[in-house]
């Protein structure tokens, strides 16, 4: 690896094999989350007989060894929230790998990737609004329509995020794709309870509900702990586990403290065992104020568990109120509450809701058709334009 001129990135990158498509990607972070996740078995598991991909980060992050496994790396080093420098560096890149396509991941790369594409002139350029996004104001709008014009496909991991941004930005319906998460579901089936877990947590008897992610104000965590003091209430045999790290932790820990819970929560930090986690847990629950296609939500009912979402985003696209889940409001305490005692006083209805919601994602949201829709996506670029596949 080299560093140089603020950018870390391989040495070289090897001329295409013949007939291989190049793809560049950038993304904001190599910290882990959905999208990073999503792009990670997106690239390891793309056709390398068809698709030469390499990936742009304007910041590194815990997944930098995993991409630097499976694809040629660049970091950028952003330092600001506004770093012009990012275009100049971006475009260097753009240039030298000489991609046929781009494809960038959320806000801050959709804009600095998008410009520098334009202005490399790369063929087809495709961007991916992955959230609701309501933190967007006006002139992120007006930044995301711009660029539209010059965007050949929007692709949305939910058909709710689709038809926030259609109306949002004034699209045509083409240049929108919806292409759902993909899950690698084996890894799942082949999953073992790991009784250890339990006690490395200082876990007894107590029944477990399990939430996490990025630990940001669009989880709505204070609200979950709120909940949480009100559910130890009438069920007292219960844990929390909060998954995750994020900019909120510390005012979460206080919070903790003045609700009297600190011996009800626990967080665990980052895991890279989030799955073992969902397996010993009884119940996943997500109240986000925003979401895109939760994938902790998808998680748990590969695990067949019962599962609690919010109904903004794509969760009313994974769950079917009162048949493999429960769909709430995230502003309605009382109601959340009220779900939560029902799945903890009925294990019928837990295990009803965990074959149904593992039947329903098995079919819908397997890894395989996840890869299948980008690639033919990205073939059919190829197949209605004279473009040729060798820079």
């Amino acid at each position: 690896m080299i560093r140089k001129n603020g950018i870390t990135g391989q040495a070289k990158i090897e001329s295409p094999q013949s007939n291989r498509i190049k793809i560049a990607y950038v993304i904001g972070t190599l910290q882990i989350g959905g999208a990073e996740k999503q792009l990670y078995l997106l690239i390891k598991n793309l056709d390398r007989k068809i698709f030469e991909p390499f990936l742009i980060a304007l910041r590194s992050g815990r997944m930098e060894e995993d991409f630097k496994k499976i694809t040629t790396l660049y970091i950028l080093q952003k330092k600001f929230k506004f770093d012009i420098l990012i275009l100049f560096r971006l475009i260097k890149i753009l240039k030298k790998g000489k991609p046929q396509i781009l494809h960038t991941f959320m806000f801050t790369s959709n804009t600095w990737g998008r410009l520098a594409g334009i202005l490399c002139k790369v063929s087809f350029i495709i961007a991916s609004e992955r959230s609701a996004d309501l933190w967007k104001k006006w002139y992120h709008i007006l930044i995301d329509k711009i660029l539209l014009k010059f965007t050949d496909k929007i692709v949305c991991n939910s058909e709710e995020v689709r038809k926030i941004y259609f109306n949002k930005i004034d699209g045509k319906e083409e240049k929108f794709e919806v292409i759902y998460n993909g899950i690698e579901i084996e890894k799942y089936e082949k999953l073992k309870e790991n009784p250890e877990l339990k006690n490395e947590l200082k876990i007894k008897n107590e029944k477990i509900i399990l939430t996490g992610g990025r630990l940001s104000f669009e989880k709505n965590l204070e609200t979950f702990f709120h909940i949480a003091k009100n559910v130890k209430k009438e069920f007292s045999e219960v844990k929390f586990i909060i998954v995750g790290e994020g900019e909120e932790k510390e005012k979460l820990l206080k919070l903790t403290d003045k609700l009297d819970l600190k011996n009800d929560v626990i967080f665990t930090g980052y895991r890279d065992d989030l799955a073992q986690l969902i397996k010993i847990s009884d119940i996943v629950v997500l109240i986000s104020l925003w979401e895109g296609m939760p994938n902790l939500i998808i998680e748990g009912m590969l695990c067949k568990k019962p599962v609690i979402c919010t109904e903004i985003g794509g969760g009313r696209e994974i769950i079917k109120d009162g048949e493999t889940g429960f769909l709430v409001n995230p502003k309605d305490i009382n109601g959340i509450i009220k779900k939560i005692l029902i799945l903890l006083n009925n294990p019928e209805i837990c295990k009803e809701f965990g074959e149904n919601g593992y039947n329903y994602v098995k079919e819908k949201f397997s890894l395989e058709k996840m890869v299948k829709s980008y690639e033919e996506l990205y073939l059919k670029f190829f197949i209605t334009s004279q473009v040729p596949l060798q820079s």
